[in-house]
């Protein structure tokens, strides 16, 4: 990202973000409800390719998206983005 300053292009810094996922699991099936994983704080594109290994895609636009939901074996994944520092 770059802003202007005095007529000068300067980089500036994209906010960090983390990936939050959740796989909510029928029990029966697993033997357990599923789990819950938090990313460290990293740069969007670095999260992005993060969550399409863990939506089993290969690459592609999201179309500007920040929740997917997708199947899985016996039950479900919820994939967040959210800005670093964010609730």
């Amino acid at each position: 990202m770059t802003a202007e300053a005095n007529g000068r292009a300067i980089a500036t810094a994209e906010p960090l973000v983390v990936v939050r996922v959740e796989d909510a699991i029928n029990p029966t099936l697993a033997g357990h409800a599923g789990a819950k994983y938090q990313s460290p704080p990293q740069p969007r594109e670095q999260a992005l390719a993060l969550v399409w290994l863990l939506l089993g895609c290969a690459s592609g636009p999201l179309n500007g998206d920040r929740r997917w939901v997708a199947p899985i074996a016996g039950g479900q994944r919820t994939v967040t983005i959210t800005e670093a520092g964010s609730a």
